[in-house]
């Protein structure tokens, strides 16, 4: 299917304070570098599934190289959170001017091309559609909007009901696509657990030089 006018944007935050409630589990480069290993392996489930325009939403200058080297291009956000940068997102002509968006975002890792063709799928059912994928803490792992405007975005602790919420209001149809392998982000050292075994091939790879650090550091 041409999906040549729909745009897909991934968010990633600023990457020094990426991540803070893994402090105790990792310190601040290993935060770093995990955060840009979700993001590949986010990207990498897009490309497959998405030969359309792909943005990274961001405030930091390091995602950049990712992103543009997985085929992304940026969209310059000031760093005032989540939904901030998504509406700068959405602002932006490139994806303003889309016939649809799909905002995902980039602390997935265990996203598959499999996730995003059943988002793309979903917006294809209506004219004027929101499509929500909830996760299990009351937020949101991905939303799609059919136009880009239909409605305003609402990311965050209970996001979930706020996007019914909004849909509601703005009389968009309302698709809710619950998918087990994103019902969870990675905030905690519990949640990167319970997705360990799920991760793209990036954020494994973080994650065992991390694992054998620690246990060359305990001997």
């Amino acid at each position: 299917m041409n999906r040549s006018n729909v745009a897909v944007v991934v968010a990633v935050g600023p990457l020094d304070r990426g991540k803070s409630r893994l402090g105790p589990t990792l310190d601040a480069d290993g935060r770093r570098r995990l955060v840009l290993a979700m993001l590949e392996d986010v990207l990498n489930a897009v490309v497959e599934a998405h030969k359309g325009p792909r943005y990274v939403v961001t405030p930091d200058a390091e995602v950049e190289p990712v992103a543009r080297w997985l085929g992304a291009e940026i969209v310059e956000d000031a760093g005032n959170g989540t939904n901030a940068a998504i509406e700068t997102a959405l602002a932006d002509p490139r994806v303003a001017a889309s016939a649809a968006v799909l905002v995902v975002q980039g602390d997935l890792p265990q996203l598959t091309a499999e996730d995003v063709r059943a988002c793309l799928d979903a917006l294809d059912e209506a004219d004027r559609i929101a499509v929500l994928v909830p996760n299990d803490d009351g937020g949101t792992s991905a939303l799609g909007l059919r136009p880009p405007s239909a409605m305003a975005p609402a990311f965050g602790p209970a996001s979930g009901d706020g996007h019914r919420a909004s849909a509601l209001a703005a009389g968009v149809a309302l698709r809710e696509l619950p998918i087990d392998s994103l019902s969870a982000d990675v905030d905690t050292a519990d949640d990167l657990e319970r997705v360990r075994a799920t991760v793209g091939l990036a954020t494994a790879t973080v994650l065992e030089g991390i694992a054998l650090a620690e246990r060359e550091a305990a001997r």
